[in-house]
């Protein structure tokens, strides 16, 4: 693939996690028909909103999606949190790579950064959503303010995007039979009324249809920032305890 970086590495998965579901405390709530991507409320174009941060040269993409949920979450949640730039997105991944661009596995750089923190900030608990299940992808989305998403990225997503950054319109990305081991970390911030998820990814955003889904979606998290605890509070609807307490055990 020449024309994008990905840089995922394969999926792992804590035993002892559950899936976001399992924690809920009830049924949660039908998710609203669509919902915009964070910066497109606010009436502002989204060109230099969620930065290529360095994935154009290094497969930092995980660090890079990282960077693009601390800047949806101050859209979202009205907070003010200092952005990483480009220079600090690359220089964490390297620090967390060792110096060299082997491409980084998500659940590991969400346990780095609960535990230790990244850009100066811990996050206060996070957990896998079921990647086969398109209505927990929407909740994640709307009720937790995104997804961390783990796909295969086949080169007619590349060619898809490519397409849109050339024209200025959305070109879906679909299933087109491609086959590929390259793995690639979006974050999902919106999604459409046909379902499909909206990405940030390679500086731009991507709609990722649920054919797309269905054959390239290896994974999928949710990450809760202590932001959304505190605005949410008795209505997070999880049992963040219980939560917790699986996660001292990863």
């Amino acid at each position: 693939m020449g024309l994008y970086k990905t840089g995922r590495l394969p999926a792992t998965r804590p035993a002892v996690l559950g899936d976001l579901s399992l924690y809920s405390t009830g049924p949660l709530p039908s998710p609203p028909p669509t919902y915009s991507v964070p910066g497109e409320r606010l009436g502002r174009p989204l060109g230099g909103l969620y930065p290529l941060d360095g994935n154009g040269t290094y497969g930092d993409c995980t660090i890079a999606g990282v960077a693009h949920c601390i800047e949806a979450w101050n859209y979202g949640l009205h907070q003010g949190d200092p952005i990483p730039d480009e220079q600090q997105v690359v220089q964490t991944y390297f620090d967390l790579t060792g110096g060299e661009d082997t491409g980084l596995n998500e659940s590991e750089v969400l346990k780095t950064w609960q535990r230790e923190g990244l850009f100066g900030e811990k996050i206060a608990a996070y957990a896998p959503v079921n990647p086969r299940h398109l209505l927990e992808l929407h909740q994640a989305v709307a009720f937790y303010g995104g997804c961390y998403l783990g796909i295969q990225c086949p080169e007619s997503a590349q060619r898809a995007f490519q397409r849109q950054e050339e024209t200025g319109h959305v070109v879906p990305w679909v299933y087109e039979g491609e086959e590929t081991e390259d793995g690639h970390c979006v974050v999902a911030l919106g999604y459409g009324p046909n379902g499909g998820l909206h990405v940030s990814t390679w500086g731009g955003l991507a709609v990722l249809e649920a054919s797309f889904l269905a054959h390239y979606l290896e994974e999928a998290w949710c990450i809760l920032p202590h932001q959304l605890i505190e605005a949410k509070k008795d209505s997070l609807g999880l049992d963040l305890a219980s939560l917790e307490a699986d996660l001292r055990r990863v």
